[in-house]
């Protein structure tokens, strides 16, 4: 196990999917906050100083998106988000882009791809190691 005693809000709206993906990154020492809608993200990203980083989802079904989420987010705190879709469309990737994100992997992807794509967010952000 990789302790890294790091805090991670996790949006998804597919609840099987998060607490899947929450027990795979507790693997690794990570603390998941699960929040299954772009309303409650914004609300738990502001409000809550101990988040390392964001792994969002883009498409969260109705209402808020990831994207408009996210900018909900960057425009209040400088945080790291990592954009996770099963879509890899050039469209979707640009829409990430044009956020401002710190990156974007394919939802499917295992575990150990999302845990290294976030540590390259070291130095992009105001956080030292995530």
């Amino acid at each position: 196990m990789i302790l890294s005693n790091k805090i991670l809000l996790y949006v998804e709206d597919e609840i099987i999917i998060a607490l899947a993906k929450k027990r795979e990154l507790e693997r690794f020492g990570y603390r998941v906050i699960i929040s299954s809608n772009g309303k409650d993200a914004v609300k738990e990203a502001i409000e809550n100083d101990s988040i390392d980083l964001i792994l969002m989802d883009i498409d969260l079904g109705k209402g808020m998106d990831g994207s408009e989420a996210a900018k909900e987010i960057l425009l209040k705190k400088d945080i790291p988000i990592l954009f996770l879709s099963s879509h890899g469309e050039s469209e979707v990737v640009k829409k990430t882009e044009s956020i401002g994100s710190y990156g974007y992997v394919v939802k499917n992807s295992p575990i150990m791809v999302v845990v290294k794509r976030g540590k390259t967010l070291r130095g992009r952000s105001a956080i030292s190691q995530v």
